[in-house]
């Protein structure tokens, strides 16, 4: 991570105001980075001494900062699932959650109850057996999925079939060098 990200600095300069919400998460970033600062297993994953991952405590306030950034920035920064694997993260940690650290967090941020996130984990079992019975990848899938629900957003289906098409074109031919004939 660098110390200091012109780019974003140039952003924010132009109007961006996310960019400042995303440039103090960057350095709450880099202070739970630093040692001296306590966020920090004092002994690394193989047992050494020297600086280690950060506590359990480091990584609930560092989710909470990005769910509260999510919701101040209305970007996408964390998805359901990445959620669910974080949960799994923790209770494999040296210092282990009780398993409902994340949905705590996840309820006092979002005020709804996390639930939900257990049907993103059957979502993807779904998407599993599709893309193995479509013979596509999942992230062809996913572009699928995003197209449609940018034309539903925008209530408009002219170019759907289109865009469609050239998505999977693309997956036909990154896998096999076959091209689907385009619609009319």
């Amino acid at each position: 991570m660098v110390e200091r990200d012109k780019a974003s600095e140039g952003l924010l300069a132009n109007g961006d105001e996310r960019m400042e919400h995303l440039l103090k998460f960057r350095d709450k970033l880099l202070e739970f980075r630093d040692p001296a600062n306590g966020w920090r297993d004092r002994h690394r994953m193989n047992g050494d001494e020297g600086p280690g991952p950060l506590t359990i405590e480091a990584r609930r306030e560092l989710l909470k900062c990005l769910l509260e950034l999510q919701q101040a920035t209305n970007l996408k920064l964390i998805s359901d699932e990445e959620l669910l694997l974080v949960q799994q993260l923790w209770k494999a940690a040296r210092d282990p959650d009780d398993g409902r650290g994340v949905a705590r967090i996840v309820n006092g941020i979002r005020g709804t109850v996390m639930n939900d996130l257990k049907q993103a984990g059957r979502l993807q079992q779904l998407q599993d057996e599709v893309c193995g019975e479509k013979n596509i990848s999942p992230e062809t899938l996913r572009r699928l999925l995003a197209v449609v629900e940018q034309y539903t957003d925008s209530h408009r289906a002219v170019g759907l079939p289109d865009e469609l098409l050239r998505i999977l074109n693309d997956e036909l031919h990154a896998n096999e060098n076959v091209t689907v004939v385009e619609s009319e």
